[in-house]
């Protein structure tokens, strides 16, 4: 297909051969004509995902291409990217679930270490004040939590944060994409079972 591109000679790697489209450039375009949000969220996160680029990298060249269709939209999701929403489903949990129902602000991609001593990353952790109470949230899309493999390791996450005294649950698809409104205030409530003082907001897409 030929694509028309006014940012051309800066888009494209001539020193190669062939000469290619800059891994930045192409996952901006990617996302800009995905047919879905998800689709869109989706190839910004696995091209950082992939190591071979980041959220701030790709947010600093969105703002040399002014043409793109989604630009304001694709920098509010490359902003969440940054602060740690490494997936569809970790950016559905912050635009849906948390965000809009007032939930505390979590840390995200949270460094930890099993009983063994391996690294690890938690996925999302709400504290209390000065650290009385921690929660867990992991959230489990479909890459990395499919075989027996995978769930092994996840239920050992979960053995190791409960010997640390952290509570942890799982939350996948159906939780945050079709009810998003009922997961806020069950964890809203689960939050305020550990200590918090707060409570959840209804958002305009609750009934």
């Amino acid at each position: 297909m030929v694509h028309r591109a006014a940012s051309f000679d800066s888009s494209v790697q001539w020193n190669l051969s062939p000469p290619r489209v800059r891994y930045d450039d192409a996952v901006l375009r990617v996302a800009d004509v995905a047919p879905r949000d998800l689709d869109a969220i989706a190839a910004l996160a696995d091209g950082c995902g992939a190591r071979r680029t980041t959220a701030r990298r790709l947010r600093a060249r969105l703002d040399q291409l002014p043409r793109l269709h989604r630009r304001a939209w694709l920098a509010r999701v490359l902003d969440d990217i940054a602060a740690g929403t490494c997936s569809v489903l970790e950016h559905g949990y912050l635009t849906l679930v948390e965000r809009p129902h007032g939930l505390p602000r979590a840390e995200r991609q949270v460094g930890a270490s099993s009983a063994d001593g391996r690294p690890m990353l938690r996925d999302v952790v709400y504290r209390g004040a000065r650290s009385r109470w921690v929660q867990i949230i992991e959230l489990d899309g479909r890459l990395g939590h499919d075989g027996p493999t995978d769930r092994d390791r996840d239920l050992e996450r979960d053995l190791d944060a409960a010997l640390d005294r952290e509570h942890t649950v799982r939350i996948g698809y159906g939780q945050v994409f079709d009810r998003g409104c009922s997961t806020a205030a069950k964890v809203a409530r689960l939050l305020q079972l550990r200590g918090w003082e707060g409570h959840a907001d209804p958002c305009p897409r609750c009934a």
